[in-house]
C-alpha cells in the first residue's frame, strides 16, 4: 500500500465531508512508523470542531465505502475533548502523530516535562500491575506480547524524557537505548515465566528510576 497516496485521498474525502470543522488529520501506529506489514491497521487521527453524533454517523458511513475499512482504526475527538484529555496522554498522542493536515501541537495545550515524566510513570505501573498479577495468578503467557507492545511505547517516552530525542521507530530505537531496554524492543515472541520476570524488574527499575527513588 501507498499509503501517502491513501492519506492524501483520506483528507481530500474528509475535507469534502467537514470542511473547516477538520481542524487536524494525521497518522499513527506502525504505518507512521515506516514498521507496518501490508496487512497492518492504519490509524488516522482526526481533531474535529465539533464532534458528536451527527459526525460520528458521517464518518462510519464514509469508512464503509473504503475498500481498506477493515483495517481502519484511529481516533477521533474535538478540540475540547482533546484539551481536556490528561496531559500525558495527550502528550503521548502529540509525538506519535504525524501530520497530514493542520497542526496537532497548535491545538493543545503546550506540552510540558511533566507530562512526559508522567507518560513514562503511568506506562511503567500499569506494566508492573499487569506483570504482577499475571506471574502470581493468571500465569497466561499468552498475553506478553501485548505487554512487551506497551512496554516498548514506555521505552520510547522515557527515552525522550531523558534524551530530549523522540525517535518513532521501534528499529531505530532499540539502537540508542541500554541492552536491557534493546532486548524488550527487540523481542518477537515472549513467551516464558523468565520473560514475564524480566519485564517486571524493567517495569520496578523504570518506577524507582523515574520518581528518583
Amino acid at each position: 500500500m501507498d499509503i501517502d497516496a491513501f492519506m492524501e485521498s483520506f483528507k481530500e474525502d474528509l475535507l469534502r465531508l467537514f470542511g473547516d470543522d477538520l481542524l487536524f488529520l494525521g497518522l499513527q501506529g506502525s504505518w507512521a512508523r515506516g514498521e507496518a506489514k501490508e496487512t497492518s491497521d492504519i490509524d488516522p487521527v482526526m481533531i474535529l470542531r465539533h464532534c458528536g453524533k451527527d459526525e460520528l454517523l458521517k464518518y462510519r458511513a464514509y469508512i464503509d465505502t473504503l475498500p481498506e475499512k477493515d483495517i481502519l482504526c484511529g481516533f477521533v475527538s474535538s478540540m475540547e475533548e482533546l484539551g481536556a484529555w490528561d496531559g500525558a496522554d495527550r502528550t503521548q498522542l502529540i509525538l506519535d502523530t504525524r501530520p497530514v493536515h493542520g497542526d496537532l501541537a497548535e491545538l493543545c495545550p503546550a506540552m510540558t516535562e511533566d507530562d512526559i515524566r508522567r507518560a513514562v510513570l503511568q506506562g511503567a505501573c500499569a506494566i508492573h500491575h499487569a506483570s504482577s498479577h499475571n506471574i502470581l495468578h493468571a500465569r497466561n503467557w499468552s498475553i506478553l506480547p501485548e505487554l512487551y507492545k506497551s512496554a516498548r511505547f514506555t521505552i520510547r517516552m522515557k527515552h525522550y524524557l531523558l534524551t530530549g530525542v523522540y525517535v518513532s521507530a521501534f528499529r531505530e530505537l532499540a539502537t540508542v537505548v541500554g541492552e536491557e531496554e534493546k532486548t524488550i524492543l527487540e523481542a518477537r515472541n515472549p513467551s516464558t515465566e523468565g520473560d514475564a520476570f524480566m519485564l517486571l524488574e524493567w517495569a520496578s527499575k523504570t518506577m524507582r528510576e523515574i520518581n528518583g527513588c
